[in-house]
């Protein structure tokens, strides 16, 4: 067997990063001699006494296809084929920088027509923890460019913004995709940058132990198991077979999906609901495929219709799209039956979205009455611990075996899962990992993210404890992070979607993010950035009848041509939603109701709010002694229009102190 090894980041079809002095390692037998031949050079180093070589090409420029061949003194060879020069970007987070396009397809139906492009390539990273330290080499991934039958898996937010990026430059762009749903900041984290964080670390230490590891897992998969088990043992409507559709309805109660269960009889309710409803095929349709969208679900949901399962969904999260095969469908009378568990009490048919049938020929529209009854109710279901998310792990064993590769910055969406205790500790994490990051990778790596986006988590949020949530607090750790250099952040407030965690519009992210990437790495001078704050003024006045009239003025950079827009969803935005295509006074009487003062006893007072020019006039009658902070859409989601500048980015939400006002 031999000796000569190459880490999986070096493989077929890889990204060399361009104009720096790119790594190329490996192992092999101590005291050999290895070489690389590349583009007419060759390099060559001794294996040290741990089995490991490197070398460092010479800076390059952009281009590609290109061969490098690596053998050793010993004869043993390799060939790596197709390999580009171009920028490679390490792209990481939870959730939404995970999230694949095939999440967000019909949202872009036209894009696999047009997405295959050799020279945007992948190479994804599985799941993997480890919190003994960090692993030498990546025990996942291969470098995959995007065709039709690969475009499905990239990440969204990734693809977009290499296809924005590469658009602007031509230049090959690669994307190393290390992210994983649910996961905290710290999980992507060292030990060294969590210094100082001995509950981080206490934890970290806990799941050292290989054992207490092995039983958490194991307690995970029992609890659930039982849970489910129990509740489909007591499920009267499993027993007697109601997925049919053929039992007697008349004493079924009604109710109008979409719905809360918090709203209805239902309330905390936990355990098993069976829902009924008619519909009427023309004959055209009899027999025919057709899809079924049935918006999202909490938490889990098994769907039939006329008694054949068409799809099941086991958590809330993902939108309920499923393909209705051909030969169910039938003329005339049909039955679709959903039966839908609730695990912590807040089960819902989430409100604005789409309930179909439909094909090319037909469109039905499921919201409306349905017919309802129990199952079985049952008691909470255990709390899972995601082991993966705690600290050091991710970045042990997903992160650390990167730091050899070189690259041309970082991609970071992250902080919703850091909205609960942690929030007042994110800006702090966030500039250790900066750092930590540019130190490993002994570079000073231009850092970009995203800001968390506009979300109604006291109301979409089905989590067991909503006390200690704060995406307002964690946005504004984000926004003050920016105080580090070679940072940039994405303002997204108007790219969420109130009533979905993951919004649609992935567009938009991708364009900001390659749009910033533009500004920072190839010195585009267009601007990227919405207003930002930069200073306030504050007077106090009477008028004629004695009534004090309090005023500030904000004055903002990135504002030439500031304007309101009402509020809408970010799925319906326009990713390149810009200005210069709106009539000036086309928002005139648009109503601006996001800026508050809150005065020196902590009592929040609106104020309203006029443009002028670059700056922001607030005024305020009420009775304030002194006006101790000034914030901007500081809430979970904006309540009014939002500001933007005359390039289409939105204005930055942000909470200030002011002093000198009385």
């Amino acid at each position: 067997m031999g000796r000569l090894k190459l880490p999986r980041l070096i493989g077929n079809g890889m990204i060399l990063q361009q104009k720096k002095k790119a790594r190329i390692w490996g192992e092999d037998a101590p005291g050999r001699t290895v070489t690389v031949s590349f583009l007419g050079r060759e390099y060559a180093a001794a294996v040290d006494g741990s089995g490991v070589w490197e070398v460092r090409l010479d800076e390059m420029n952009a281009g590609g296809p290109y061969q490098m061949l690596i053998g050793d003194s010993a004869g043993e060879a390799r060939s790596i084929e197709n390999i580009a020069i171009g920028d490679v970007w390490f792209c990481t987070g939870q959730s939404n920088m995970e999230l694949p396009i095939n999440r967000v397809m019909d949202h872009y139906p036209e894009e696999i027509n047009i997405c295959a492009n050799p020279n945007i390539r992948t190479f994804k990273i599985t799941e993997r923890r480890e919190f003994h330290g960090p692993l030498r080499e990546l025990e996942s991934g291969e470098w995959t460019p995007v065709t039709e039958d690969t475009f499905s898996n990239f990440s969204a937010t990734a693809y977009f913004f290499a296809k924005h990026i590469y658009r602007m430059t031509g230049v090959p762009i690669g994307l190393i995709n290390a992210s994983l749903g649910g996961s905290r900041i710290e999980s992507w984290m060292g030990r060294d940058m969590l210094e100082g964080y001995d509950d981080f670390l206490a934890v970290a230490d806990r799941y050292c132990d290989d054992d207490f590891v092995t039983k958490r897992l194991a307690e995970n998969e029992r609890q659930a198991d039982e849970w489910h088990r129990r509740l489909d043992s007591a499920d009267i409507g499993v027993r007697e077979n109601w997925a049919q559709g053929q039992m007697d309805i008349s004493t079924w109660k009604e109710l109008e999906i979409p719905f809360f269960f918090q709203d209805t009889e239902l309330k905390n309710f936990i355990g098993s609901v069976w829902f009924y409803r008619e519909f009427t095929i023309e004959k055209q349709m009899a027999g025919k495929e057709a899809k079924l969208w049935l918006g999202t679900i909490v938490d889990s949901d098994t769907v039939y219709i006329n008694g054949v399962l068409v799809g099941h969904t086991n958590y809330q999260y993902p939108p309920r799209k499923y393909i209705v095969p051909e030969g169910i469908l039938r003329e005339g009378r049909n039955v679709i039956v959903i039966r839908v568990k609730s695990e912590i009490g807040q089960g819902r048919f989430t409100d604005n979205k789409p309930y179909r049938l439909f094909s090319k020929d037909m469109d039905i529209d499921l919201k409306g009455i349905w017919r309802y009854h129990i199952g079985a109710a049952c008691e909470m279901i255990g709390e899972t611990d995601f082991v993966s998310w705690k600290p050091t792990g991710l970045y042990h064993g997903m992160t650390a075996p990167c730091h050899k590769y070189t690259i041309a910055g970082i991609l970071w969406y992250q902080g919703e899962s850091n909205t609960h205790e942690t929030a007042g500790r994110y800006g702090d994490l966030l500039k250790r990992m900066i750092t930590g990051y540019r130190k490993k990778w002994e570079d000073n790596l231009p850092f970009l993210y995203v800001q968390l986006p506009n979300f109604q988590v006291e109301r979409y949020d089905a989590d067991r404890d909503k006390t200690f949530c704060d995406w307002p607090r964690v946005r504004e750790e984000q926004r003050r992070a920016l105080e580090t250099p070679d940072t940039a952040m994405v303002t997204a407030i108007d790219l969420g979607e109130d009533n979905d965690l993951h919004p649609l519009n992935k567009e938009g992210v991708g364009f900001r993010l390659a749009m910033q990437a533009a500004k920072l790495l190839y010195g585009k001078d267009s601007e990227c950035d919405g207003p930002q704050i930069e200073t306030v003024s504050i007077e106090n006045g009477n008028t004629a009848d004695g009534e004090t009239v309090w005023k500030a003025t904000l004055i903002f950079r990135s504002a030439s041509g500031l304007y309101a827009v009402p509020k809408q969803s970010g799925q319906d935005l326009n990713p390149f939603f810009i200005s210069a295509n709106i009539a000036p006074d086309a928002f005139e009487k648009t109503e601006i109701m996001d800026f508050e003062l809150i005065d020196k006893k902590g009592i929040l007072h609106n104020a309203k709010a006029e443009i002028a020019g670059k700056s922001v006039l607030l005024t305020c009658r009420d009775q304030i002694s002194a006006i101790r902070e000034i914030r901007y859409c500081y809430r979970n989601t904006n309540q009014g229009a939002l500001l933007y500048n005359k390039e289409g980015f939105p204005m930055t939400p942000f909470w200030i102190e002011v002093t000198g006002n009385g």
